[in-house]
């Protein structure tokens, strides 16, 4: 029958069976992260209002800011370690991952120390919250910054099992420490946002890949940063800056309470975004080592990242239209005080998607085609500010459902244009052939 030919050719070869075992793992792993999150968000939101998380939020914003201090060495890392590896060169991939260790504890540090004197600050002037509220960030940032190295390292099947692995952990952490929150309310929002990842780090660091010092070669450093650093600035902007720039301007343009609203719908669709993001990072490393393999061949990987995408958005497709589909009534029954939410939920959920559709932007940056990768940044992130700037001048009504529709809008627009971008060269490729 055709469908027993079809799964056969599906599972020949090693390589192929390795990677529908890392996706399978992922997918599974992906259902029950997104749906003890989305528990968990509906419990949290049972026993405190926007207000109190909107308070929260504030915290956040600063370290979205900060992220670019890493000057694009992870970057660097996400592209170069992969690709030596497919070249074979497995002593100089190792020596890109110690340096970038090093950096990454440097990177720790000085975010402790920062938000250490905000601690003390806010501590010398009696504003016990706002120190609790500093004071996460610490935990926050050292899980990001080590997650996002950790990240770069894991490869085969069974590393991507283990990082998934990792995630359910978080989950069910975040699960755990619900108690927390009906009994502590701020403090226990802080708990829960600080140490499910940090529990998943510690996991992840337990079983992690490669076992190496951390090295601090400065010619080696700088090498890394004049490389990430252009690419670095066009991925932060189009990320963290962005992000927190929203949540700024949500902030001051309508107030905290709106800004609770806007991260209960960001913190809904949370668990779908780690799912996509999760098994984007199962096809990075194979982009770039197949990039290397193949001489560099553009057409040869850009067929590659057109199946991943149609692959992974069959994956993360059902997640999100189970949420588009719960939400009503799930808000609607056990939060009235977040209705509001609802339609903002319904469109940042589809960027969920973007990270599974987004990998030829993957193989721009992997293929060092800054300009058109950075062009494609560059026009989305000024068409959104340029929408955030038209909204007070046409309306005196700014709503949150106006900056989700346009949050979403733009970030799917920078995903087309590069996509369009790397269809082309592969185009262009082919034809010289």
């Amino acid at each position: 029958m055709y469908w027993k030919e079809y799964l056969r050719t599906l599972l020949e070869g090693k390589a192929r069976r390795n990677l529908l075992i890392s996706m399978s793992s992922l997918a599974v792993s992906g259902f029950v992260s997104t749906a003890l999150r989305f528990f968990g968000g509906i419990i949290q939101g049972r026993f405190i209002g926007p207000e109190t998380l909107g308070y929260y939020t504030k915290f956040t914003i600063l370290p979205g800011y900060l992220f670019f201090l890493h000057l694009g060495v992870f970057t660097s890392l996400a592209r170069q370690y992969p690709y030596f590896i497919g070249k074979g060169e497995k002593e100089t991939a190792s020596c890109y991952a110690a340096n970038a260790l090093g950096w990454t504890h440097l990177l720790c540090m000085i975010h402790t120390v920062i938000f250490s004197i905000l601690c003390i600050w806010t501590a010398s002037h009696g504003d016990l919250y706002a120190t609790l509220g500093w004071g996460t960030q610490i935990m926050v940032s050292i899980s990001s910054l080590y997650m996002f190295y950790l990240g770069s390292t894991y490869r085969n099947s069974n590393e991507f099992v283990t990082w998934s692995k990792a995630l359910v952990i978080s989950s069910i952490t975040s699960v755990l420490l619900l108690p927390l929150v009906a009994l502590y309310h701020f403090a226990g929002v802080c708990a829960r946002y600080a140490w499910p990842n940090f529990v998943s780090l510690i996991y992840a660091h337990l079983h992690r890949p490669l076992k190496i010092k951390p090295q601090f070669n400065q010619a080696l450093l700088k090498k890394m940063i004049i490389f990430g650093a252009p690419l670095m600035v066009f991925a932060y902007i189009s990320t963290n800056l962005w992000d927190a720039l929203t949540r700024t301007y949500i902030l001051r343009m309508v107030d905290e309470k709106a800004l609770g609203i806007f991260a209960f719908s960001g913190m809904l669709c949370t668990g779908i975004t780690v799912v996509a993001t999760s098994i984007s990072q199962v096809f990075h490393p194979r982009i770039a080592m197949l990039y290397g393999s193949s001489h560099k061949d553009m057409a040869i990987s850009f067929r590659y990242c057109t199946k991943c995408c149609i692959f992974g958005a069959a994956l993360v497709l059902p997640f999100i239209g189970l949420t588009y589909w719960l939400i009503d009534p799930v808000i609607n029954l056990f939060l009235p005080k977040y209705i509001e939410c609802i339609p903002v939920t319904r469109y940042l959920c589809w960027l969920s998607l973007v990270p599974v559709i987004d990998l030829p932007k993957q193989l721009l940056i992997v293929a060092k085609k800054k300009k058109e990768f950075g062009i494609s940044v560059v026009i989305s992130f000024l068409l959104f500010v340029s929408l955030l700037s038209l909204f007070p001048l046409l309306s005196a009504d700014i709503t949150l459902e106006k900056i989700a529709i346009a949050t979403t809008l733009c970030k799917l627009s920078s995903v087309f244009i590069a996509n369009g971008f790397a269809w082309r060269m592969a185009w262009l490729e082919s034809r010289s052939v």
